[in-house]
């Protein structure tokens, strides 16, 4: 009797173990699985607080009005992306690519770049260049001068220090590193707004995998054709001017 109860038990256990193995397997392809729809989730998707996909074209973004951009923010950006790549066309329904218009082409973007805030190009002024660089850089830390100032004396030690700490920042700012802005076509490279009536504006980003490296102020097609074959993603939202 003792062996066939001793039996009994290795069975069981045996079964038992063989149960908990396949609920294992079972949880593990679930969470493999979960993981495959988050992975599908995460598209590159650009989008903007200005104006929805298909909707009206903001007012103050506008050619002949306040003539800056509006903001843009994306996601999902494939993780061999190099730079990206945003052009900014309009046209008319039924009008030939004759007849488009680039209201803004940037180029070079950093890839931890996220989002392009309102009012960074346009109107005669633009801070492409200082993409991707945190909002601070190229403005020296302070350095404390207990002394410094009284009766107008200034620290030579601290001013030196100042002057070294400046020089790293500037060098840091490698123009190679920096977003560019290439041609429109109204004769700029700033971002210059729509103002037909009718028209279409669409945003264009791109991941690339690699930078362009091409100078500030390339055409439209210059920049298409080094973009060719490195294209990894591309979101698209457009505007109605209305």
């Amino acid at each position: 009797g003792g062996s066939n109860s001793a039996m009994w038990r290795w069975s069981t256990l045996t079964l038992l173990a063989l149960v908990g193995a396949l609920a294992c397997c079972e949880a593990g392809k679930k969470v493999k699985k979960s993981q495959k729809t988050i992975e599908k989730k995460q598209e590159f998707k650009l989008s903007s607080t200005g104006f929805g996909n298909g909707g009206e074209f903001p007012t103050d973004n506008r050619g002949d009005e306040d003539n800056v951009n509006p903001r843009l923010a994306w996601s999902g950006t494939p993780k061999n992306t190099e730079s990206l790549v945003l052009i900014v066309d309009s046209e008319k329904q039924g009008a030939g690519e004759k007849d488009r218009k680039t209201h803004w082409i940037v180029y070079d973007i950093p890839k931890e770049v996220q989002e392009i805030r309102d009012e960074l190009s346009g109107a005669g002024a633009s801070g492409v260049g200082r993409l991707g660089f945190k909002e601070d850089a190229g403005a020296a830390p302070i350095v404390v001068d207990p002394m410094g100032q009284i009766d107008g004396f200034v620290d030579p030690e601290i001013e030196r220090m100042q002057a070294m700490i400046h020089g790293a920042m500037d060098a840091s700012f490698d123009e190679s590193n920096r977003a560019k802005e290439g041609a429109t076509s109204f004769g700029g490279t700033n971002y210059q707004g729509p103002s037909v009536t009718g028209a279409t504006c669409s945003f264009k980003l791109y991941a690339l995998s690699t930078r362009l490296k091409l100078p500030a102020g390339a055409s439209r097609e210059e920049v298409m054709s080094a973009m060719k074959g490195k294209v990894l993603a591309k979101s698209t939202i457009s505007a109605l001017v209305t």
